[in-house]
């Protein structure tokens, strides 16, 4: 019986998801309740225990690791407003509300947690990725070899280095279509891909850069090199699946010879492409771009959405495949976009007080129950659901 409420104060990174991870680089603000039963008449208990209760789920789900809610909760009800430099996580705890009903109270706090970046829980769970093939943004530079189809075929050899380098960090997915993801409205509607493909993470990925620069000799310099140098530019943005956020946009960029003869036609999903220094030269950079990612989403949740509401379980988006397994207990949210009155956006992220149980898991999907017979009738389809 307990609600978050997140506020971010950082609108330029769009948002959220950013700032409810355990390597954030930036505190955040974070709105927590707490419910206790009034028991034997005992209001000094209840609200310590309500106190208690809204301080550890707001450490749990940023991600700190504060070694002793009792102790903060005992500063917090004796000040109402506790400064903590020690732990380096919460640098302020304050109480702003408290309710009182007949038979049970309800606190909110508000605690600026900055929690250390070590090891995560989530460091083992799957990551799943969708992307497009890769539209070229000038089509002309891929007329010297006819590369054309190298837009269907990057994302391939990229989803092999996944294969190759990632443990924990899959490209399970390549839509066959060219997405123009450079324009930000188009960007936008990653969410939607990832929610048709049961992905949690979207690569947007144009190819911005295949010219090539040919030596010019005169006729009579026969000794010079006629060695050609090709570009292979990839501006990349790695977006959260389940609200949009862009958590990584960078530019990989590479040159190599190229030993091809301006008039022969490329097939670029041969091994003689591949094998050539341009063809290798591009492996490394996806090789990069596989570092950059699994870095990026080692300490990410696994997060999915609800697919299905029955009447006692819910059919969500995550399973095996993303390191779920019967007996987990999952957390239920949702998200909206509140405007506060100067006019800033800020993500709130609304936690049921329900916790689930995963009864049954196939790779991409599980059933879950309430755990101690609590209530789900509220749940939605595409609500967000969370191992951390």
């Amino acid at each position: 019986m307990n609600q978050l409420l997140f506020r971010f104060v950082n609108t330029v990174a769009l948002t959220g998801t950013l700032a409810v991870l355990s390597w954030q680089s930036s505190a955040a603000w974070y709105e927590a309740r707490g419910q206790a039963l009034i028991q034997q008449g005992n209001r000094i208990a209840a609200k310590e225990k309500a106190t208690e209760e809204a301080i550890r789920q707001a450490l749990m789900f940023a991600g700190a690791s504060v070694q002793s809610v009792q102790m903060l909760t005992n500063g917090l009800l004796q000040e109402d407003r506790l400064q903590i430099n020690a732990s380096g996580e919460v640098n302020n705890l304050e109480l702003i509300d408290e309710k009182w009903h007949s038979d049970y109270v309800t606190v909110t706090i508000r605690a600026d947690i900055f929690p250390k970046a070590v090891t995560c829980n989530a460091a083992g769970f799957k990551k799943t990725l969708v992307t497009t093939w890769f539209p070229i943004e000038h089509r002309q530079q891929a007329g010297d070899g006819q590369i054309h189809a190298l837009s269907e075929q990057a994302p391939r050899s990229l989803q092999q280095q996944f294969v190759a380098n990632s443990d924990n960090t899959s490209l399970q997915q390549i839509v066959p279509n060219t997405v123009r993801w450079r324009r930000s409205s188009v960007l936008a509607q990653a969410p939607s891909l990832a929610r048709q493909s049961r992905a949690q993470y979207v690569l947007a990925a144009t190819i911005t850069d295949l010219s090539i620069v040919r030596p010019q000799h005169s006729s009579l310099a026969f000794w010079q090199n006629d060695d050609a140098l090709r570009q292979f530019s990839l501006d990349l943005a790695l977006v959260d699946g389940m609200n949009g956020a862009t958590l990584m946009q960078k530019n990989y960029s590479t040159e190599a010879l190229w030993e091809f003869d301006r008039f022969e036609q490329i097939d670029v999903s041969s091994s003689r492409f591949w094998q050539s220094e341009y063809g290798q030269a591009i492996n490394r950079l996806f090789s990069n771009i596989v570092e950059d990612v699994e870095h990026e989403l080692t300490c990410q949740p696994a997060t999915g959405r609800v697919l299905a509401v029955n009447s006692d379980q819910l059919q969500v988006s995550i399973g095996r495949a993303h390191g779920i397994q019967p007996g987990d207990e999952l957390t239920l949210y949702k998200t909206n976009e509140v405007i506060d009155p100067q006019g800033m956006h800020f993500l709130q992220y609304n936690l049921y007080p329900t916790k689930v149980k995963v009864v049954s898991a196939s790779v991409d999907s599980a059933t879950v129950v309430p755990v101690d017979n609590g209530i789900i009738g509220n749940i939605q389809p595409n609500d967000f659901v969370t191992k951390r």
